[in-house]
């Protein structure tokens, strides 16, 4: 039987004392993640990456098609994060991290969900802080990561895949092959350095099982 599926959470209202209810969805080495971590760090990146102030937060909530794969994101966030803290890189700026939270602040007050899931000011600036710091060592990783596609190497995905560019010559295609090539490659990369990091630290997907 698994202990951490389900954990029971007490929050007490003004009025009443009301029960919350969050499910385990993921683990990463011995730190659990709760579908209400998700729900909150989802909503703090939805509010992050909008360009207005003012944003309508989406009620994400388990069950929901697309709740599994923000497990999945919660999760990678998670061990690029600790990747980031081992090789003690991509540290974010106080300034930068007061910054996000004043805009969560303001894009949350008054929302009904964000009050729903109540959560503590302790628990967003530490998922705000990840969220960041996930992302700072992502653009160092990827930078690191890209490589050069040589003319050869375009010349030859040409060659194999003719009847995409028709009687075109190879010159006016020779830069959009190799930035699609590259692009490519990169891409490979990366999905396999999240494996590795993934099996480092013993990841553990509980919706996906």
């Amino acid at each position: 039987m698994r202990f951490l599926v389900l954990l029971l959470m007490f929050v007490a209202t003004s009025a009443s004392a009301a029960t919350l209810v969050t499910e385990t969805v993921g683990q990463v080495s011995d730190y659990v993640v709760t579908s209400r971590e998700v729900q909150i760090s989802m909503a703090i990146g939805h509010v992050l990456t909008a360009e207005k102030a003012k944003v309508a937060i989406p009620e994400l909530r388990p069950g929901q098609a697309e709740f599994a794969s923000a497990v999945t994101q919660v999760l990678l966030e998670l061990v690029v994060a600790l990747e980031a803290e081992n090789f003690n890189v991509a540290a974010v700026p106080d300034s930068e991290v007061q910054d996000a939270l004043n805009k969560i602040d303001r894009a949350v007050a008054g929302k009904a969900y964000w009050a729903q899931i109540e959560p503590t000011a302790a628990e967003v600036k530490k998922f705000t802080i990840r969220k960041l710091a996930a992302k700072s060592f992502l653009k160092f990783k990827t930078n690191s990561m890209t490589g050069i596609i040589t003319d050869q190497e375009a010349q030859v995905y040409y060659e194999n895949n003719r009847a995409k560019f028709g009687s075109s010559p190879f010159e006016g295609f020779k830069e959009n092959i190799k930035t699609f090539l590259a692009q490519q490659q990169l891409e490979e990369r990366i999905r396999s350095w999240f494996e590795v990091i993934k099996r480092k630290y013993k990841v553990r997907n509980f919706v996906a099982e």
